[in-house]
């Protein structure tokens, strides 16, 4: 589950999903119009202004950022939706099923379907519900998310071409029932079914468009509170109620606009002028602005997220362990959280980010510690071990002699700072020289995901409330992120925590999962695990950003615009 997880690594753009728009917005009652009473006290102009990241593709099956999963929640209706409690807390809420039970086992899933449309009329089935299952799991789509569709009987082995598609655990029993078999009880199998592996496709539509579907608003149909009106790549994708939505009358926007904008100072001055309407807020300077104001609530507390650097396995330098824990311990995390990332982000000596949860308790208080910290009291000196992994690649141990190409995923001045930041930092803690590249999101994923860098750094939010949701990614074959690596016994540990049910087996798994990780083979390098630090218009009002999940505008609304 996550889409919504691979995040361009800047400090104040990760723009929707986890900051722009992020803090729990409880349902307001002054918004109730039960009886039309307070229907009156809305704006007449229903509306919001956002800013978000291009979208490398709409098409469910394929698309892998948070940006396209932001957009796939508000314009496809899954089995669920993930939404905030009056106390803000995360909730799965029926949605396209208005009703589901599991056999004693837990192995066995009956989902009920309510009578919806798609945006041309026609019912949205379970048979679209068992297509677009299936289509992600499909090797010919080379989904780089079918992974997460794991519990699911058979589907690793469809997913590998080593069964059939029919023999997959899932089976449209008639036109409203949906049944999934999973190999064996999963204890996140729910929070699986209002993302995107789960959301429903019309076969006729997908077949239609091909390649081109996802790509373009009009080769795309929609069943979820919004539509795609428009979609101009790289300036802005605008978002409009869906009249065919089973609940519209729980949507009150008419339209979403969200705005491209990659300057960060432009985007400071577009919410100040208030042609944004909430975004994400870094810098001192304009922090000490916007609270000066009066107009804005500010959104604080930690983000489910985690910055880091990955390595190359295949490339010959970061193919050497030692190498790539020269590169991690060389990170000056305290630093970069504070000049970098001005204070509000903390350094990261883990993987998994704090809020995430085990059980209903934090995991990183149950595991109490962080392997990165071991990893840096036994090598005080990180050059030492450069040193010696150059050594046993052969090649001169001379640092000063080294160049390494790191790959940034965007080309803004943040970005450039950013770069000049860690060619420093290198160049005086291990001695090399560093060129930094710089590439817009989509042609970062595309390098990655074609292994055409040596290293290179990005952010990762967890989508659902499970460890899991970390670890998984680096499962033999996942895919998400392409390290070349591979370890059986990760493979294993993993295999066990997501089968088991039992918390204490669950976490001592992947504890170790994380050790090896970080400590062991060093296969990336967290750096920083993010916060919210929103400034959001007191006019908007009951904008939902669940910490798993993406944001929710459904429920959203004005009240007092341009007062």
């Amino acid at each position: 589950m996550k889409s919504k997880k691979l995040l361009a690594l800047v400090l104040g753009t990760t723009l929707l999903a986890s900051s722009a728009i992020a803090g729990c917005a409880k349902k307001d009652d002054k918004a109730a119009d039960d009886k039309g009473k307070e229907t009156a006290k809305i704006d007449k102009d229903q509306y919001l202004n956002l800013v978000m990241t291009e979208p490398k593709s709409l098409d469910a099956s394929k698309s892998t950022d948070m940006y396209s999963s932001m957009v796939l929640s508000e314009v496809m209706e899954g089995l669920t939706r993930i939404e905030q409690d009056k106390d803000g807390k995360d909730v799965i809420k029926a949605a396209g099923a208005e009703k589901w039970e599991s056999n004693k086992e837990g192995t066995v899933w009956t989902f009920k379907l309510r009578d919806y449309n798609w945006s041309d009329g026609k019912p949205v089935t379970a048979k679209d519900f068992e297509y677009g299952i299936k289509r992600t799991l499909d090797p010919k789509v080379a989904s780089q998310y079918a992974f997460l569709l794991s519990p699911i009987k058979n589907a690793d082995e469809y997913n590998a071409g080593k069964a059939s598609r029919d023999s997959v655990g899932v089976k449209a029993v008639d036109d409203k029932t949906l049944q999934i078999t999973l190999k064996q009880p999963c204890s996140y199998f729910l929070d699986l079914t209002y993302f995107k592996v789960m959301q429903p496709q019309r076969q006729d539509i997908v077949e239609k468009y091909g390649d081109k579907y996802g790509t373009e608003a009009e080769n795309m149909i929609f069943c979820g509170p919004f539509k795609v009106a428009k979609w101009s790549h790289n300036s802005e994708i605008v978002l409009e109620k869906n009249d065919k939505y089973w609940d519209k009358d729980s949507v009150k926007l008419q339209k979403v606009n969200l705005k491209i904008i990659k300057d960060e100072n432009a985007r400071y001055n577009s919410l100040y002028s208030g042609q944004l309407d909430s975004a994400a807020v870094t810098k001192p300077e304009w922090i000490k602005k916007f609270d000066s104001t009066g107009k804005f609530n500010n959104i604080k507390g930690y983000d489910p997220s985690t910055n880091y650097t990955f390595f190359n396995t295949k490339d010959k330098l970061f193919g050497n362990v030692n190498v790539r824990k020269a590169f991690s311990l060389a990170i000056t995390r305290e630093d970069m959280a504070n000049v970098i990332f001005n204070g509000i982000y903390d350094p990261a000596y883990g993987w998994a980010p704090p809020s995430l949860q085990l059980g209903g308790k934090d995991y990183r208080e149950l595991v109490g510690e962080e392997p990165l910290k071991k990893l840096k009291e036994e090598n005080p000196d990180p050059k030492e071990l450069l040193k010696k992994g150059l050594k046993e690649l052969g090649m001169d141990t001379d640092p000063s002699k080294l160049n390494i190409t790191y790959l940034f995923a965007g080309t803004s001045q943040w970005h450039r700072t950013y770069a000049e930041y860690t060619q420093q930092m290198y160049k005086k803690t291990l001695g090399v020289n560093m060129k930094a590249e710089y590439v817009e999101w989509p042609v970062f994923q595309k390098r990655t995901d074609e292994m055409k860098y040596q290293l290179a750094g990005m952010a990762w939010a967890g989508d659902y409330n499970d460890p899991n949701t970390f670890f998984d990614m680096w499962i033999t074959g996942a895919g998400i992120v392409p390290t070349g690596w591979s370890n059986k016994k990760y493979d294993e540990l993993l295999k066990n925590a997501m089968s088991s049910l039992d918390e204490k087996e669950r976490l001592k798994d992947y504890k170790e999962a994380e050790k090896i990780l970080l400590y062991d083979d060093a296969i990336i390098a967290p750096t920083v695990y993010r916060k919210r630090n929103t400034y959001r218009y007191k006019y908007v009002k009951n904008l939902m950003s669940p910490l798993f999940g993406t944001v929710e505008f459904k429920y959203a609304y004005t009240e007092g615009r341009g007062k």
